[in-house]
């Protein structure tokens, strides 16, 4: 190899030399740089960092981000909690004060004399009703107090006659024995009217009026002119509804907490305001289907604001107990079936699976997962949720 070729050689490999040192610098310039604060400390690893310290349940907020999202802390601690029940009801009629009226007798049905929802008050006509029987049942109840008129007058003759001495001791004990049978006749016949609430009436007219026991609200009318009835069918149901029922529905195993004489709450969909009143009744046996015995609470309806069909909810309140560990109604959270408090951390706050207690509608017991003292998110908490939600679709993706 000739010198030429040499220096050659060497001019080439000093020119690949300068080449990668110029490729490295460049490279070198163009590199992206760290994310700084205004001292010049490391964003994005201070960002990690505190991920890290959260957990995999974590979420990472300053105090600054908790006060601009609107969360608010509290304390978990004692309280004096009363134990409240939420249950389904509804509105009734009050049955003890409930009538349905029936055919007193077969017949044809003459007249309807009210509709329904029409107000009537005790001793109205309510409908007639033309019955052969009636009218058999009247002539039977006259023949049998003309039957007592004719043996009482006997038994007048025979007494005086016996104490004239002119009729023997036997007439008088036969007359005497003619009126009691023609009493008890008399009586029987009447009775059949009365409970059938027919009047006697002075004739033998098959025309019976059926009318109001009591003052109410027809709730149902069957009957209808020209309706051909037999005995005992229905023709309507009159309500007295200045008082009605309010029927909750009470869970098997909530039965141990309701008894009578509990404040009760109830609230209506139709009605502005809650009203207050007291369980009247628990009754003894489960519903067939719905497995759940009912709680009454009877109350005034002067105004007729409540009718029956109404729905509505009813809050029972028990006696109140001092409970060691409690916390805002809104600072439980439900996440996969299970309830969740977000406790405050240095990093941020941690989702902590825990077990609920009793809850008067504003405070609710801790009965496991957290200790009195911790602080906890309470108004705003459901963020809290939203954003473990999107940590956790993040991590599945």
């Amino acid at each position: 190899m000739t010198n030429k070729q040499k220096r050659a050689i060497a001019l080439l490999c000093a020119l690949a030399i300068l080449l990668a040192g110029l490729l490295l610098a460049t490279r070198r310039g163009t590199a992206p740089s760290t994310p700084q604060d205004a001292h010049g400390h490391d964003r994005g690893a201070d960002a990690a960092a505190a991920q890290d310290d959260a957990g995999p349940r974590g979420i990472a907020l300053t105090d600054a981000q908790i006060k601009a999202n609107g969360i608010a802390l509290e304390t978990a601690g004692p309280a004096m909690l009363g134990q409240r029940l939420h249950l389904p009801a509804q509105v009734k009629a009050d049955a003890e004060r409930t009538v349905a009226l029936a055919a007193p007798a077969p017949g044809l049905v003459r007249s309807v004399h009210v509709a329904p929802g029409a107000l009537v008050r005790k001793g109205q006509a309510l409908v007639t009703i033309d019955s052969p029987a009636v009218a058999q049942w009247r002539a039977e109840a006259q023949t049998a107090r003309r039957r007592l008129q004719l043996a009482r007058a006997t038994h007048a003759r025979e007494q005086m006659l016996w104490e004239a001495r002119i009729s023997a001791r036997q007439d008088l004990e036969a007359a005497e024995t003619a009126m009691q049978e023609a009493a008890f006749a008399a009586e029987a016949a009447a009775q059949r009217l009365r409970a059938l609430g027919i009047d006697a009436g002075t004739g033998v007219s098959a025309a019976v009026t059926v009318r109001a026991p009591l003052a109410g609200v027809v709730v149902e009318k069957p009957a209808v002119a020209g309706l051909a009835v037999a005995e005992a069918t229905p023709l309507l149901t009159i309500a007295d509804l200045a008082h009605v029922w309010i029927e909750a529905a009470v869970p098997t195993d909530s039965l141990g907490q309701v008894g009578t004489g509990m404040a009760a709450t109830v609230s209506v969909a139709t009605q502005p305001d809650a009203i207050d009143g007291t369980v009247a009744f628990v009754g003894p046996v489960l519903g067939e289907t719905t497995r759940m015995a009912t709680a009454r609470i009877v109350l005034p309806n002067g105004a007729g604001r409540l009718r029956p069909g109404m729905l509505a909810s009813v809050d029972l309140a028990g006696p109140r107990a001092s409970v060691p560990v409690t916390v805002a109604l809104d600072a439980i959270q439900t996440i996969h079936e299970h309830a969740v408090v977000f406790v405050r951390t240095r990093a941020g706050f941690e989702a902590r699976d825990v077990v609920t207690g009793r809850s008067d509608g504003r405070r609710t017991e801790i009965v496991r997962g957290l200790a009195a003292g911790e602080a906890v998110a309470a108004a705003g908490s459901f963020l809290l949720k939203a954003e473990l939600g999107k940590n956790d679709a993040g991590h599945d993706d």
